[in-house]
């Protein structure tokens, strides 16, 4: 059964990370700038935040990085995503989103899913 949760688990963290650069682009998107900065920062920023996690954060990443700065890194991007939503007025997304990531991401560390 732990098995189990720690495949959804795993397979969460994926989901989460998908998202986090969907809430990053959707931010860009609607920021109350002209349509080019719009774009550029709603491409721009996933773009950058998916180069850096595949770098630094991903479980296989390039570059190895201890396991408590990976967490931490991890936890600052997604929750600096949640927040970005939270200012586009998607609130319960938000507030669901940030939860998740700090549930998944606690579960991650103690199960050393890293």
């Amino acid at each position: 059964m732990l098995t189990l949760l720690k495949t959804l688990n795993l397979a969460l963290a994926f989901i989460l990370e998908l998202f986090m650069l969907y809430a990053m682009g959707y931010w860009g998107f609607h920021l109350k700038q002209s349509t080019g900065i719009r774009w550029f920062v709603g491409i721009g920023l996933p773009v950058v935040v998916a180069i850096v996690w595949g770098i630094f954060l991903a479980p296989k990443s390039v570059m190895q990085t201890p396991p408590t700065v990976k967490m931490l890194g991890k936890l600052v991007l997604m929750e600096s995503s949640a927040v970005l939503l939270y200012t586009t007025g998607k609130t319960n997304m938000a507030i669901t989103f940030a939860i998740a990531t700090a549930v998944n991401i606690m579960l991650v560390f103690v199960w050393k899913q890293f």
